[in-house]
C-alpha cells in the first residue's frame, strides 16, 4: 500500500521510476562471463584428467595477440590479428619458398576445416611468412582461402613457442578470445588434430562469438 503522503502528491513531485539497465551492460556481463566457460569447457572435454589434451600441448600461461607483431598483407598493408578475434585461428609459419613440409601444413589446415561441417565458417587458417621472398606458385592451390600475412620472424618468434630457432613445423591454434593456447607438432596426425578442434567447436557452440568482420 502506498502512503498518504506520497499518493497525494502531484506528478512531477512522485520519485523517479528507475530506469531499466541498458543492453551495453548485458553484454559487458555476458563478455566477462564467456572466457571462463570457454576454460571449462576446454579442460573438461578436450584436456585430459592428467592435465594433457588428447592430442598436441597447451600453451601455458596462454599468450595473447601482440600489438606490435608488424604483419602485412602481401601487397604491404598492416594487419593485425586482433581484427579476427571471434574466430579460431589455425596458425603456421614459413618462408615464402614454402617447401614440402610447408605444403604439407598448408594442405593438412585446409582439410581439417573443411572437415568442420557446419562449423567451418568458425575457423581462419593463417600462414604467417618469415621472409620477403614471393611466394611460391605452386602453393597457390593449397592456399587457397589462407589469410598470408609477411611478419618479422624475431616478432614471430616472441610470441610463438618453437624449438631449434626454427618457426616452421608447428601448427597453432588461437581461441576466439585472441589467446594462444595450443601447439600441435610438425608432421601432425591430421585426424588427431581434426578432433581435438571439432571438440572445442562443438563444445562452444552455444557461445555466440563477436565476429569482428567477415571473412572468406
Amino acid at each position: 500500500m502506498s502512503s498518504p503522503l506520497t499518493s497525494s502528491l502531484p506528478p512531477s513531485a512522485q520519485p523517479p521510476v528507475r530506469k531499466p539497465r541498458s543492453m551495453l551492460t548485458l553484454w559487458l556481463l555476458f563478455a566477462m562471463a564467456a572466457a571462463p566457460i570457454v576454460a571449462a569447457f576446454f579442460l573438461f572435454y578436450v584436456v585430459h584428467p592428467a592435465g594433457k589434451p588428447p592430442y598436441g600441448s597447451l600453451v601455458e600461461p596462454q599468450r595473447p595477440i601482440p600489438l606490435n607483431l608488424g604483419l602485412k598483407t602481401l601487397d604491404g598493408q598492416p594487419y593485425s590479428l586482433k581484427r579476427l578475434e571471434g574466430y579460431w585461428l589455425m596458425v603456421m609459419a614459413a618462408p615464402g619458398a614454402c617447401d614440402k613440409e610447408c605444403q604439407q601444413s598448408l594442405f593438412y589446415m585446409r582439410q581439417i576445416r573443411i572437415a568442420q561441417g557446419d562449423n567451418r565458417d568458425q575457423v581462419v587458417r593463417v600462414w604467417l611468412v618469415t621472409d620477403d621472398a614471393p611466394i611460391n606458385p605452386g602453393v597457390l592451390e593449397p592456399a587457397e582461402g589462407t589469410l598470408i600475412l609477411r611478419g618479422n620472424p624475431q616478432q614471430l618468434a616472441s610470441w610463438l613457442p618453437h624449438k631449434d630457432g626454427s618457426l616452421q613445423g608447428p601448427t597453432w591454434l588461437v581461441d576466439p578470445f585472441g589467446h594462444l593456447m595450443m601447439q600441435f607438432p610438425a608432421n601432425p596426425d591430421p585426424t588427431r588434430m581434426r578432433r581435438v578442434l571439432a571438440k572445442l567447436l562443438y563444445n562452444n557452440a552455444g557461445i555466440k562469438f563477436k565476429h569482428v568482420e567477415p571473412v572468406q
